[in-house]
């Protein structure tokens, strides 16, 4: 993990070493900087099995498009309103029963994730499109510190001790570069649908999607910044209160957290090719709340079962975001 941690700071001190070149940045200036804390945990659905957590850290500034992994990200065009970010985030994962120590050959395996990951949201306006790019680099692994940490959460609430991590899918390295596109089919003043195909590709996740994002109440338009506006441009408000609801059909070709690293694996037990479910379909519904530079989020997910033998799995999301 502290490799990791180190190469997240050396990206963004290496984008400190561009910072004179104030010519481009004033370029980025107009746009919004963001800061955004996401908690995800299955708690919030009654249940502690498959993804059980997830933690997220974001920071969206122009100078991060001065870090050398930008090179491997897209623009739509030169005039589009481009946000360059960088985010860490650790997953973990446990079978439906935290309560055996023994291996169950029809379960889902423990596994823990870290990574970092660069992106670009590349945005236009006035033809309601957008394109998000990333890389993400990390392990899967004890590494990760997964058991470490939910043994220390059930410790705090004076819970269970969770069993069975010592046959946690073993350490391996992660990279993967991710594309989502979107693009406005419907939009209203309280109203807007909005289309998306997204690929990923890699030694964490190979799959591709296709879904809707439905959104109604009072809004910036979807496709003019990542949630908020500093500058109050597009509302005569600084509230913003909208519903959101999102459906998605992907088809799986690799999902490493069941199926293991891809190099030289060595892990006790992980799901075998036959038993992956290669079409789920996972559902969101949330609300959001702003208000000037601050904002709050509350969804609840839905994911099919990811294997043979699996149930389908619900979990919450929490997320605070600052805007500056």
């Amino acid at each position: 993990m502290k490799y990791f941690l180190f190469f997240f700071m050396l990206c963004v001190l290496h984008s400190g070493l561009f910072a004179q070149e104030r010519d481009s940045l004033s370029e980025s200036a107009k746009l919004e900087n963001y800061i955004r804390l996401q908690y995800d945990n299955d708690f919030f659905s009654a249940t502690d099995r498959y993804y059980t957590q997830g933690i997220r850290l974001t920071i969206i500034h122009p100078i991060i498009k001065y870090s050398p992994v930008s090179y491997a990200l897209i623009r739509l065009k030169k005039q589009a309103l481009n946000y360059y970010g960088l985010q860490i985030e650790q997953d973990c994962f446990t079978p439906k029963s935290i309560r055996y120590d023994t291996l169950n050959y029809l379960e889902r395996p423990f596994a823990a994730t870290f990574y970092v990951t660069h992106t670009l949201n590349s945005l236009l306006p006035e033809k309601k499109m957008a394109l998000q790019t990333q890389v993400d680099l990390g392990v899967i692994g004890p590494c990760a510190r997964c058991e470490d940490e939910q043994k220390a959460i059930h410790r705090s609430l004076v819970n269970i001790q969770p069993l069975g991590w010592e046959n946690q899918i073993k350490t391996n390295y992660l990279i993967n570069y991710n594309l989502k596109f979107e693009k406005g089919l419907f939009n209203k003043k309280k109203r807007e649908i909005i289309g998306q195909a997204s690929l990923r590709l890699g030694t964490f996740y190979t799959d591709i999607s296709i879904g809707l994002t439905g959104r109604m109440g009072f809004f910036s338009p979807y496709f003019s910044n990542l949630g908020m506006d500093k500058n109050s441009t597009y509302r005569k408000s600084n509230f913003q209160f909208y519903g959101i609801l999102k459906g998605n059909v992907k088809a799986v070709a690799y999902n490493a957290t069941l199926q293991g690293g891809m190099f030289n694996d060595q892990s006790v037990y992980t799901v075998s090719d036959n038993r992956i479910t290669r079409v789920v379909v996972e559902g969101m519904a949330g609300f959001v709340l702003t208000y000037k530079r601050i904002g709050l989020e509350y969804s609840k997910f839905y994911l099919s079962p990811e294997f043979k033998e699996g149930l389908e799995h619900h979990w919450g999301k929490c997320v605070i975001t600052f805007c500056f």
